[in-house]
């Protein structure tokens, strides 16, 4: 509406002007005084109405129009910044009732799980296994399977070159795994198990790339170690690598060491578990001594060197099925108080390895010595899950706590002055309609970006079991706790209790 009329007083002031230029220019043209008469006729206006002018030029000056009077102008002045100030107001006020980037999110009740992570060193019966003068192996049993008293572990040959040897045994190991995928499959498989292979590569894909984001570069080779077994189930499953034939598959291998010379038929005399690798802390790290550890014992051994591998070394037998692992949590570590907690009632922990996406272990804490630092952790198990090719150290992490409640943003919190009690509270703001209000929360847990807040039931049953004075005073601020799918303003601006939003 403003711009309406100034534009308007505008055009009238240049055709005013206008006319006004063509008056002079008609008086330097007579080069003297200006006829009026004669002028007036030279304006742009009808024809009655310069017969009107002439008309009252000739009668005189009784009839010219008055100038506006210096009252009148300065009302005509007041009258428009009057407006230009109720324009102003108006759009003040439309804009206080504007917010620009609100974001709101639906309140919801969470379980959150928080982890703690272990160095884990493992203590196990273990006996090297020595076929002196031989250089390759061809297993009859799964690496890491389980044997019985005299059961063949396989044929040891020599091809007396290193890196033909190492060549070999590459390809026979990979025979190996073939073989045994279909045994345990009974046959070629199924479709279900080929879907089966290509889930698990997912899962390890999903937790490699989580490694990354983390920047947990410790877990990132074992998930890919896990993704690359998968993809090779599956090519298997699905015929990708060529013959699926249990049978043809031996034959292939058993023609590989045709003509190698024998150096003897490996048997094992005490029943346990073959793995075909061995990492020289067989002997340091003493499955006896694990239950005597302490801190101290606990350092020099992780700080020794690992022992040579005899050669002709073809595997290890771990006899015992129970075995143990032990950890160092300092003192300024939350994991410590969790353990201290655990150990009081024998607690048996899920341990999910980091870096392999299926492997769970169960394992129960049994002996915690404590030092001016933190604290030695030992675990006992019996879980020897196939494909875990047991390092001498792993990470593995386990839920420490589990709160339920309401997970809010940590940049939603606000905290209001209440001038009823005089106290701060704690709250966020909740977009009820087009309204702004204020709702409390008890905070039960900070996380890193999030709280996790008690639930409205929770709140009310808690006041309920407070005597009235009590809970009188709890709710003398007027604010309610923050209810079940309140939506949560997240972010905007200029957000107030009681703001309308337009």
């Amino acid at each position: 509406m403003f711009l309406y009329f100034f534009m308007k007083i505008k055009k009238e002031r240049e055709a005013s002007a206008e006319r006004h230029q063509r008056f002079e220019d008609a008086a330097d043209a007579k080069h003297g005084a200006p006829d009026l008469e004669e002028l007036v006729h030279t304006l742009p206006l009808p024809l009655a109405a310069s017969d009107r002018m002439t008309r009252g030029l000739r009668h005189g000056s009784k009839n010219k129009r008055p100038k506006p009077s210096r009252k009148r102008m300065l009302l005509n002045v007041g009258y428009v910044l009057l407006m230009l100030g109720i324009i102003c107001f108006a759009i003040y006020q439309v804009g206080q009732h504007i917010t620009v980037g609100l974001n709101t999110l639906r309140t919801q009740e969470i379980l959150d799980e928080a982890y703690v992570r272990l160095e884990l060193y493992v203590f196990r019966d273990e006996q090297i296994l020595v076929s002196e003068g031989s250089d390759t192996y061809l297993y009859a049993v799964p690496d890491g399977g389980r044997v019985g008293v005299g059961q063949s572990l396989g044929t040891a040959y020599a091809v007396g070159d290193e890196q033909l040897a190492a060549d070999l045994q590459t390809k026979l190991n990979a025979y190996g795994e073939r073989i045994e995928l279909l045994k345990s499959l009974g046959g070629l498989g199924t479709p279900a198990d080929a879907r089966d292979a290509a889930e698990a590569a997912d899962r390890n894909y999903i937790g490699l790339l989580d490694a990354v984001e983390r920047g947990d570069l410790s877990a990132v080779g074992g998930y890919a170690d896990g993704m690359q077994d998968s993809l090779g189930r599956y090519d298997i499953l699905t015929g990708a690598t060529g013959e699926t034939s249990q049978a043809a598959l031996e034959r292939e291998r058993a023609a590989l060491t045709a003509g190698l010379p024998v150096v003897s038929s490996m048997a094992t005399e005490r029943s346990g578990y073959f793995y075909y690798t061995c990492d020289g802390y067989e002997s340091i790290f003493d499955h006896g001594s694990a239950l005597d550890l302490t801190p101290e014992s606990f350092f020099e051994l992780t700080e020794q060197t690992a022992a040579a591998i005899p050669l002709g070394t073809v595997g290890k037998m771990v006899y015992n099925p129970t075995w143990y692992a032990a950890a160092y949590v300092s003192m300024s570590d939350e994991a410590l108080e969790v353990f201290q907690q655990g150990y009081q009632h024998g607690t048996t922990y899920t341990m999910r390895v980091v870096g392999e996406a299926d492997a769970e272990l169960d394992m129960t804490i049994v002996r915690l010595v404590p030092d001016e630092n933190g604290a030695l952790l030992v675990f006992r198990s019996q879980d020897m899950p196939a494909g875990f090719d047991f390092p001498r150290s792993f990470t593995a992490e386990t839920v420490s706590l589990q709160v339920s409640g309401y997970r809010i943003p940590t940049e939603s919190i606000v905290t209001l002055h209440s001038h009823k009690t005089g106290e701060d509270v704690k709250g966020v703001y909740v977009l009820v309609g087009n309204v702004v209000e204020f709702r409390k929360i008890n905070i039960r847990v900070a996380r890193d970006g999030y709280v996790i807040a008690n639930t409205y039931e929770d709140m009310k049953a808690y006041l309920d079991s407070l005597s009235e004075e009590e809970r009188a005073a709890l709710s003398a601020d007027g604010w309610s706790y923050l209810h079940l799918n309140d939506n949560i303003i997240t972010s905007g601006n200029e957000i107030y209790e009681g703001k309308v939003i337009g």
